[in-house]
């Protein structure tokens, strides 16, 4: 009898291990799987070609050349970036393309810049340009990446439900008004309060800045480069155009601010605006644009590129 117990006791602690042994099996299958998946949406996320880091500014210092240098501190260290003549700045509380005077001391920004961007390795680390500014960044949420058709981002966990409230602003300018297809197939910053509970979670967002970069024409090499320089130099002079005579000649009303401020064209209560050495510019209030060549002062008076005028 105590031998058949012996064996009964063996059975079930074999019947034990092995059901123990199926259900370590089980779990431990499970969170190979759950590691999978988590390994493939990182690596979904990372195909985005932006990224963007958000902090409070701390300092705000101008370059050599002009340029503004900010620092902004955040949890993770911070960054310190340059803002030059091309770079776009949004204002997420008014939805507009702004200004870099905008951006003062403690002012909580999101900078979005290319995922593979050079970076200085100081510290903070350094970038030497960026692609865009968001002002007043600091409510909310927001998400960097590809938009597919349906407005679904690359992970698969966001989704947009753009409204007639929802502003959408491009790196590019245009006088168009944006729609959601604009943002179809787009890489885009996309800033929203809050989301549904479902899979994929839903957002009407505030603002949405498209992501795009302007395509540039390299001359062909010739054998005699000082010719080639002269006849750019040329033919941008040749498209440069008194601002004020022009403008006043269409009905604006100009105000000069300074060097570093930006010049208001005032009409029918829009204001536009042009920043000396920037080729980016605000029409009617909230649309940006981009010139072929930044406006210059010579002699007292501001010149700018011709098809800046074609957009007023």
């Amino acid at each position: 009898m105590k031998q058949n117990w012996n064996k009964i006791m063996a059975l079930t602690l074999a019947f034990t291990v092995v059901s123990g042994t199926a259900v370590y099996a089980d779990v431990m299958k499970g969170e190979t799987t759950t590691s999978a998946v988590l390994a493939e949406t990182t690596a979904e996320e990372n195909t985005s070609a932006y990224t963007a880091t958000t902090g409070t500014i701390s300092e705000i210092s101008e370059s050599q050349d002009g340029n503004q240098v900010i620092t902004i501190e955040n949890e993770t260290g911070g960054l310190r970036f340059v803002v030059a003549a091309g770079t776009v700045i949004a204002d997420r509380e008014s939805g507009s393309i702004v200004t870099a005077d905008t951006l003062t001391d403690g002012m909580s920004v999101t900078v979005i810049y290319g995922i593979n961007s050079p970076m200085g390795m100081s510290m903070p680390p350094y970038l030497g340009s960026v692609t865009a500014v968001i002002a007043n960044a600091d409510q909310g949420a927001v998400s960097v990446g590809y938009f597919n058709d349906e407005l679904l981002n690359q992970a698969d966990l966001l989704q947009l439900n753009i409204s007639e409230e929802t502003n959408i602003l491009t790196t590019l300018g245009t006088r168009s008004i944006l729609s959601a297809d604009d943002i179809k197939g787009k890489n885009a910053a996309v800033f929203y309060d809050v989301t549904t509970r479902s899979i994929p979670a839903q957002t009407t967002p505030s603002l949405v800045l498209l992501l795009e970069e302007r395509t540039e024409i390299v001359p062909e090499e010739t054998d005699t480069p000082d010719a080639v320089s002269r006849e750019v130099t040329t033919q941008q002079a040749d498209s440069m155009v008194a601002l004020r005579d022009a403008v006043e000649a269409k009905g604006y009303t100009v105000t000069w601010q300074g060097k570093t401020a930006p010049v208001l064209l005032e009409k029918d209560n829009l204001v536009s605006e042009i920043t000396l050495g920037s080729t980016t510019y605000v029409v009617e209030g909230d649309m940006a644009m981009i010139a072929s060549a930044a406006p210059v002062l010579t002699d007292g008076i501001l010149y700018v590129s011709a098809d800046v005028l074609e957009h007023l």
